[in-house]
């Protein structure tokens, strides 16, 4: 049965303007002192998926998971970010309160508590499961994960893994926004048309979300006044709320900000045999 979402829903937190303010200056701490440019590196990313189900709803198939990986190793590869997943490593769970957890619930917590399948420094925990109340997913920061570390990871719903039952966003491209996320990416419309928005230079400001499958020749659609006459909102940008047909591009400062974010906060990806680029080679990891 289709799910009914009006809309993209991604239950994910924006950052206060406080921890953007932050953000944007370890950031720009980080790359100065980082010895490597992004284009130089590439780092594949373990996937586990675990797959919460009530009785025979929820069920993922191995084509269905295979699909989603590469879904998002296409998504990502102009980032040089790929991932791996071993269907020897794939769980399923059978618990109806897990099935149904909501965002920030105790029964996510707990869930995540008895579950997670690889440590979240060395890999990626992806849920699967049916929250209700029209969300397709959501993810945590890499900023968060020392924090607490058991929450970290993506949730998806299950009916948008390409072939979902979810119309419109079962193509896979929930999870390329929601991974997106957990690598250090925000929504373009981060903070509306009030500065400093998503601080991404080449994802032009708008005030909200773009939904559906907006027409180009119909732009600037909800830019905001403060950008140049020339400047198209993101419609196709995996960080908007557009269907997963419009979704087809990162930018450049969007890669950026990946790499940054991996370095300051997820660096023991960056593992030999993991990644092609020696830890060594970034500057040290932040503290959040």
């Amino acid at each position: 049965m289709a799910e009914d979402i009006l809309g993209r829903r991604c239950a994910t937190h924006d950052l206060g303007s406080g921890d953007v303010a932050r953000m944007v200056e370890l950031e720009r701490d980080f790359r100065a002192r980082s010895r490597i440019a992004e284009s130089t590196l590439q780092v594949t990313i373990p996937v586990r998926f675990i797959h919460i189900v009530s009785g025979a709803q929820g069920v993922v198939t191995r084509q269905q998971r295979e699909d989603q990986i590469a879904v998002m190793n296409a998504a990502f590869a102009p980032a040089g970010v790929s991932f791996s997943h071993d269907e020897a490593q794939v769980s399923e769970i059978d618990n109806a309160a897990f099935f149904a957890m909501g965002h920030g619930s105790a029964a996510e917590r707990q869930c995540k508590s008895q579950t997670q399948a690889i440590a979240p420094e060395q890999g990626l925990n992806f849920y699967t499961a049916r929250p209700g109340g029209g969300l397709l997913g959501w993810a945590t920061f890499p900023h968060e994960m020392a924090g607490d570390p058991v929450m970290d990871g993506v949730v998806m719903l299950d009916g948008t893994l390409p072939g979902g039952a979810t119309a419109d966003f079962n193509k896979g491209k929930t999870a390329v926004h929601e991974v997106g996320h957990w690598l250090g990416l925000w929504h373009t419309f981060q903070g509306g048309c009030f500065p400093p928005g998503d601080e991404v230079a080449d994802t032009p400001a708008h005030s909200g979300p773009n939904f559906g499958k907006p027409a180009d020749s119909g732009q600037p659609y909800n830019r905001c006044p403060s950008e140049p006459s020339s400047a198209l909102c993101p419609i196709h940008n995996y960080m908007n709320y557009v269907d997963d047909d419009w979704m087809t591009e990162f930018t450049d400062g969007q890669i950026q900000r990946i790499w940054a974010q991996i370095g300051m906060f997820r660096s023991r990806l960056l593992q030999p045999g993991v990644s092609n680029v020696r830890e060594s080679a970034l500057a040290a990891p932040v503290v959040w």
